[in-house]
């Protein structure tokens, strides 16, 4: 009888220990530091190229633990297209159930027109010649510099009516084409129920692609000054709060810029890192998101840090 209860004792004495430490473990986790990494998708409205939604098809594939912010453009359709409906598939094709989805504004003429906005053509981001006298043109005219808070307000809220119409949520979370943000346009988000915006960006990290007195990066600079890859979420208004694209657009970065900007954040003890790509040339730059993903993880792994893969 002795003997039995000795065991008992013995094996409640075990129980209790290791109940003791699997709660500490827990505890250790929960406690871990931990960086939570957005990768956002802007669609450009330009078009639904079949290699670039392949591409992205098969990065789903790859990594289905990755939810996107798909960020989406409703001038896909408004342009006479027989089958809108298609075209949602074709979008949809590309979404896991763990995706966000949120509005990317371009000032497109088809767009204005569609939400009765008085067109614009200058203030060009990019330098360019917007004023079109046929077909679609107003890809790179700034939203902030070129419309009113007024325009930008009916704006956001038709693009908002646009994707509703064609079977996606009613959206929350944005960025604007070209980083194109200032006061009049958070103005404007704010009015619509934004709560999460993208817009902010360190015009350094489009060295690649735009020199130093492009209009796009004069203007950045004039938008987001004091900008750097270290930037974290803050308020831009009591409801609104943004989150810097600190990572850029795989566009402008490689994959070791990206590893690079994801160890330096570590390093600073960051915790929300800001990357993505646009869908228009996936093809081309989304392989270096998939290459930099593993080296991230391992690198996060190895300092035992939590990577929260977020949409939202």
């Amino acid at each position: 009888m002795n003997m039995l209860m000795r065991c008992l004792s013995c094996r409640l004495l075990f129980y209790l220990a290791l109940f003791l430490l699997s709660g500490q473990l827990v505890a250790q986790i929960k406690s871990a530091p931990k960086i939570s990494v957005y990768v956002t998708v802007d669609w450009e409205g330009i078009s639904l190229n079949q290699e670039s939604i392949e591409a992205m098809q098969d990065f789903r594939k790859k990594f289905p633990h990755i939810p996107m912010l798909q960020l989406l453009n409703p001038a896909y359709f408004l342009r006479d297209h027989p089958d809108n409906a298609r075209l949602t598939h074709i979008i949809k094709s590309t979404f896991l159930p763990i995706d966000t989805q949120g509005l990317h504004v371009h000032a497109w003429k088809s767009l204005t027109n569609h939400c009765g906005v008085d067109y614009q053509y200058s203030h060009s981001f990019a330098d360019t010649d917007e004023n079109c006298k046929s077909g679609d043109c107003g890809y790179t005219v700034s939203l902030e510099y070129a419309y009113t808070q007024a325009e930008l307000t009916k704006l956001v809220a038709c693009s908002n009516q646009v994707l509703v119409k064609n079977g996606f949520n009613q959206a929350v979370h944005f960025r604007a084409g070209g980083w194109q943000l200032g006061p009049k346009l958070t103005a404007a988000l704010e009015a619509n129920g934004f709560v999460w915006d993208s817009s902010k960006i360190d015009a350094n990290l489009l060295a690649t692609h735009w020199h130093a007195e492009s209009s796009m990066v004069k203007m950045l600079r004039q938008l987001h000054p004091n900008s750097t890859p270290l930037d974290q979420p803050y308020t831009l208004s009591p409801k609104l709060i943004e989150y810097p694209n600190n990572a850029a657009l795989t566009d402008y970065t490689s994959t070791k810029q990206v590893v690079t900007m994801f160890k330096n954040l570590i390093e600073s003890k960051k915790r929300v890192m800001v990357l993505g790509f646009h869908q228009e040339t996936a093809t081309d730059f989304l392989g270096r998101i998939e290459e930099a993903i593993p080296q991230m993880e391992a690198i996060a792994k190895a300092q035992s840090i939590q990577i929260e893969w977020i949409s939202q």
